[in-house]
């Protein structure tokens, strides 16, 4: 086999890569976004969810969001099955590794709403102060869970994942049009 025609299997997997990096970086925009009041539209990144996430409320640091393994899960399958695609040829297995780490990745993207884990922090202060910011942020949390959806970065990653994964199953296919 010459060396030409190795390295045209190469390109599809290139490809793939790119499409994963992309959905990779679409941890930097809003996962999931939320309305708060009548029209301030909010949202948290895939960062924020993935590594967790604090604010200061009347004074006292809170945990608003915990460190989610799934979450980070969701962004670096894709980048992983680029890489797979990337390293290897074009055998059945190798094929099949990259294409479901693209899927997975899709899957839990457009399911990032279901396991943001929003809404699971209390003021530790036991006093007034306490329990006028316990009953503000069950309230925030409250709204938040009404009106909770998916957010930019989610959507473009999800659909980046499953066009990743095209190119990964039909990657023989891919290559044959280069010459």
């Amino acid at each position: 086999m010459s060396k030409k025609s190795k390295l045209k299997y190469f390109i599809p997997g290139a490809i793939a890569l790119i499409f994963g990096i992309a959905a990779f970086c679409m941890m930097f925009l809003p996962a999931i976004t939320f309305t708060a009041g009548n029209t301030t539209s909010d949202g948290y990144t895939g960062a924020q969810l993935a590594f967790g996430y604090k604010e200061t409320y009347l004074g006292q640091e809170v945990t608003v969001l915990n460190f989610n393994f799934v979450a980070l899960l969701a962004y670096l399958l894709p980048l992983a099955g680029g890489v797979v695609a990337l390293i290897t040829k074009n055998g059945f297995i190798s094929k099949i590794i990259s294409t479901a780490c693209f899927v997975a990745g899709a899957v839990l993207l457009f399911s990032i709403v279901a396991y943001s884990g929003i809404g699971n922090v209390k003021f530790d202060d036991s006093g007034l102060l306490g329990s006028v910011a316990n009953a503000f942020l069950e309230e925030l949390y409250k709204a938040i869970d009404e009106t909770k959806g998916l957010g930019v970065g989610a959507i473009v990653g999800g659909i980046l994942s499953i066009v990743g994964a095209a190119v990964c199953f039909f990657k023989g296919t891919i290559a044959k049009f280069f010459k």
